[in-house]
């Protein structure tokens, strides 16, 4: 009997002219060299296969990024699902995942496919399949999952002008990149006047203007020659046009926007420009989850208020957190927290404590206050924890995957 002919594996052609990343933890010699032989034909030509399994995976990109597929095994892993989670928490919306496995279950199948998983394959996985299984990783085959992973759109708004809108953007930003190691984008769209790259100590330049003035122009490389590196994990577009220049943009190129930066990054903080506030309100009603900046007077409660009924009257099911910026020393005129909450009609989320000496230091040196161990700390960790989905600071995120999975 003739011997049944091998499936044809082609090569991937490369993605803008650049060889596709890719990197494979597997626990068995036989698979190793599989990988080794197969990926450089399929355009992987600098992948990363060695001996290991997914808390190796989980060590090694903890700190560094992450190839766009990756290939991980858990065979002999008691529980792989925790595990997993655990690896979704770092891994970029971007970021396709690959699970090798030594258990023949379609439960665990089910389970592994519901919360994103591209492919699970049991081994000794046979090349065809595993061909088919980079090619979803990797684009060039519709994912069997119907819903992509994106990040979180951010909105962060102050209720009035000096309330502490950037300062909250800046410091929540670098908790979610350096505690709960996020990816994270920020974003001032304050072309003008904004500050958050002063803050940061950072040289703005032209790039998010043009990306919004120009949307039809954005893509990767026009997005990545305007982006500033703060960190590893922590970017920002920021832009510093000449008074009196006319750099107006409309809701329509911010959407465009954070629908390109969704599927890189788990959160795209935007710090909303309050002197349009047609735009703002547009950008208000579109983001994930809104956080409203207010101080304890009474024109900020009022105006909060104002923007509760709005929100509420726009999409009931999208997250609002209000944060109580105390920006300032107590004075006569601070409206008591009680009737604070009373007006507004729900509870303060998050009070941030007042630290005029530790801010103006952080400031000065461009660096977060949140460095520094302190009250006004601990009140940012439960703001970013809240972000993640947790309710008490930075404890370890189980949750994660599946909200970003889900489009959240």
């Amino acid at each position: 009997m003739a011997e049944k002919p091998q499936p044809e594996i082609v090569t991937f052609p490369t993605t803008d002219n650049k060889t596709l990343g890719a990197a494979a933890y597997v626990a068995d010699r036989k698979t190793e060299a599989l990988l080794r032989d197969l990926l450089p034909k399929w355009g992987y030509g600098n992948a990363q296969i060695g001996r290991g399994g997914i808390r190796d995976a989980i060590r090694d990109y903890a700190k560094q990024a992450m190839p766009d597929v990756l290939i991980v095994d858990i065979s002999g892993v008691s529980l792989p699902l925790s595990d997993l989670q655990e690896l979704a928490n770092i891994c970029p919306p971007r970021v396709h995942v690959v699970v090798l496995g030594d258990r023949d279950n379609v439960g665990l199948y089910r389970d592994l496919i519901d919360i994103g998983v591209t492919d699970y394959l049991v081994k000794p996985v046979p090349s065809d399949l595993l061909y088919r299984a980079v090619a979803r990783a990797s684009g060039r085959l519709a994912a069997r999952s119907a819903e992509p992973r994106t990040g979180k759109t951010v909105a962060v708004y102050g209720v009035r002008g000096g309330a502490g809108a950037t300062t909250a953007v800046f410091n929540t930003g670098w908790l979610l990149a350096n505690t709960f190691n996020r990816h994270v984008m920020l974003a001032d769209l304050n072309l003008a006047n904004g500050s958050l790259a002063l803050e940061m100590g950072l040289e703005p330049a032209s790039g998010l203007a043009e990306l919004l003035t120009t949307p039809e122009r954005i893509d990767n490389v026009v997005v990545d020659r305007a982006t500033l590196e703060a960190e590893e994990k922590l970017k920002v577009l920021a832009s510093e046009v000449e008074l009196g220049r006319d750099e107006s943009y409309d809701e329509a190129a911010v959407a465009r926007l954070m629908t390109h930066l969704r599927s890189r990054y788990h959160f795209i903080l935007q710090d909303i420009d309050r002197s349009r506030p047609a735009v703002a309100m547009s950008i208000l009603k579109k983001a994930d989850v809104r956080i409203l900046v207010m101080d304890a007077t009474l024109a900020a409660v009022r105006d909060c208020a104002r923007l509760l009924r709005f929100l509420g009257e726009a999409d009931e099911s999208r997250e609002v957190i209000i944060v109580l910026n105390r920006a300032r020393s107590r004075g006569a005129g601070e409206v008591p927290m009680d009737r604070m909450t009373r007006f507004i009609g729900r509870p303060i989320d998050i009070v941030i404590p007042f630290e005029k000496k530790k801010l103006a230091v952080a400031s000065l040196n461009g660096a977060p206050v949140v460095r520094e161990k302190a009250a006004i700390t601990d009140a940012y960790i439960r703001l970013a924890g809240m972000l993640v989905g947790q309710k008490e600071g930075a404890k370890r995120y189980r949750s994660g995957w599946f909200s970003f999975l889900r489009g959240r």
